[in-house]
């Protein structure tokens, strides 16, 4: 924590390539902890990246166990209510189907009807109830929403066909990389609604005095390049998911970005 001279980033190691265990199966590694440590000299303290449930993310910063929380954790209208968002990414969806699925993906809506995994506390849950009036309008059933501990565990549903598909947000490309054949894309990259894409990045207490060293932190590693670098060591496109960061307190509409 900050009073100790060092700040506290959480993030959840079962999240690649945000977050996942290195081979020793203790170290942390991936994404987060690559922007977390560009950031520490920028704002001239130590950064601790420490791993936890992503539920657990927004209680812990309420609480003061973490400073700031990263994730591809988006900015929601009820999340800015008790934290505060500096955003540097937009995010949209991908389906996640096994590799032999007959389902075909175009929208939203194309989980109508369908047994659909999700991990604790993710914005698809929202996403899914969201769209369940729209499902009925149409005759179809609302998602069956299975929710797991990790999406670990809800890839690990689909895979052995517990659940049929998952919704994942911008690491999708990345998690079917890694699935050795096992499942896939399916269906084109959706806005969260119409054509509009959800933001966020880094989490952080409502108040803190770190956000304006944060964000200033996070405008440098932007214009300077360094930003786009990781992301793209971890097989992101900096145009596509990488915005000029900006501070959220909750003061007005929950923002969004548009496509590129």
């Amino acid at each position: 924590m900050r009073k100790s001279g060092s700040i506290t980033i959480v993030t959840n190691a079962t999240y690649p390539p945000y977050g996942r265990f290195a081979p020793d199966g203790t170290t942390i590694e991936g994404l987060d902890v690559d922007t977390a440590n560009a950031i520490a000299p920028l704002i001239a303290l130590p950064v601790k990246v420490v791993n936890a449930s992503f539920d657990n993310f927004i209680p812990g910063l309420k609480a003061g166990r973490y400073d700031a929380g990263f994730n591809g954790i988006t900015d929601t209208t009820d999340r800015r209510k008790t934290v505060d968002f500096i955003n540097f990414e937009k995010f949209g969806n991908y389906f996640l189907t096994p590799t032999g699925s007959n389902l075909k993906i175009t929208s939203l809506l194309s989980a109508c009807g369908l047994n659909v995994g999700a991990e604790n506390g993710d914005e698809s849950i929202n996403q899914y109830k969201q769209i369940a009036p729209q499902c009925r309008a149409i005759g179809k059933s609302a998602p069956n929403v299975k929710v797991y501990p990790s999406q670990a565990a809800a890839i690990s549903a689909m895979v052995s066909e517990r659940v049929q598909a998952i919704l994942t947000g911008s690491n999708g490309p990345e998690l079917v990389r890694q699935s050795n054949g096992k499942y896939k894309i399916n269906g084109p990259y959706l806005p969260d609604s119409g054509d509009k894409f959800s933001v966020g990045g880094l989490a952080i207490a409502k108040g803190s005095p770190l956000a304006p060293a944060l964000l200033a932190a996070m405008k440098t590693l932007y214009t300077n390049g360094t930003l786009g670098k990781i992301y793209a060591k971890y097989g992101f496109s900096a145009a596509n998911i990488l915005i000029s960061p900006t501070l959220d307190t909750g003061s007005g509409s929950t923002p969004t970005a548009t496509r590129s």
